[in-house]
Formats: structure tokens, sequence, C-alpha cells
């Protein structure tokens, strides 16, 4: 139902094992600069979402993750997204022509998901 979700708002879901997401989301998108860190987001969670996908579409996704997981622990996005965003964007990134507007990672308990807001547009 997640994926069903995220394919309507166009938010990738990704889910990592606690405590090693940073780690897990590097090494499954193969992005060599880790230079980025991940900051505790300032906003709430329907605010970060809102801001990451729009004035419409964030509803979606936040109602389907809320029903199935509840409101997560925390939010937290990188503190430098640019370097993060061309290498996903690139050549061997995730698609042709794929432009990422932001990444928020929320924590649970045992696991974090990672949401990839973007367009291949």
């Amino acid at each position: 139902m997640l994926d069903s979700a995220a394919m309507v708002s166009e938010v990738s879901v990704l889910l990592f094992p606690e405590k090693r997401c940073l780690e897990e989301f590097y090494d499954y998108f193969e992005i060599r600069n880790r230079k980025a860190k991940l900051v505790p987001s300032p906003e709430s969670f329907h605010d970060a979402l809102k801001e990451l996908s729009g004035d419409d579409v964030w509803r979606n996704i936040a109602e389907k993750t809320e029903s199935l997981f509840g409101l997560p622990k925390s939010v937290a996005l990188f503190d430098d997204p640019d370097p993060i965003r061309d290498e996903l964007e690139g050549v061997d990134g995730l698609a042709p022509f794929f432009f990422v507007f932001d990444i928020m990672f929320c924590e649970y308990e045992g696991f974090t998901l990672c949401f990839i807001s973007g367009t291949n547009n």
C-alpha cells in the first residue's frame, strides 16, 4: 500500500535498517561524496513533507505513512543536499532526466523511511 501511495504522490520510499540508514543510503545509491550529514528537521513531519512534495501531493503519502507506521520519532534532512542530489541525478543515478527536489529521513522504532521527492518529467 505504501508503494502505491508513493507512486501516486511521485515520492520514492526506501526502507533502511535503524542506526545505519545513512550508510545504507550511500551504499544503495553508490554515492561517493559522503561529506553531507543528516540534521534534525526544524519542521514537523507534515510540514517537511509538504515542503518536499508541494501542497497537494504530500497528503496521500503522509496519510498512508501515518496509517501504517504512525508519526515518526524524528525527521532529518541533509545539511547540504546539493552534492547528493547531483549524484542521484547523474548518469549513474536514479533515472535519465530525473530531478531530485529533496530527501528526508523519518525515524521509527526499528527502521527509518527515506523519502526522495523528485520528478522525471
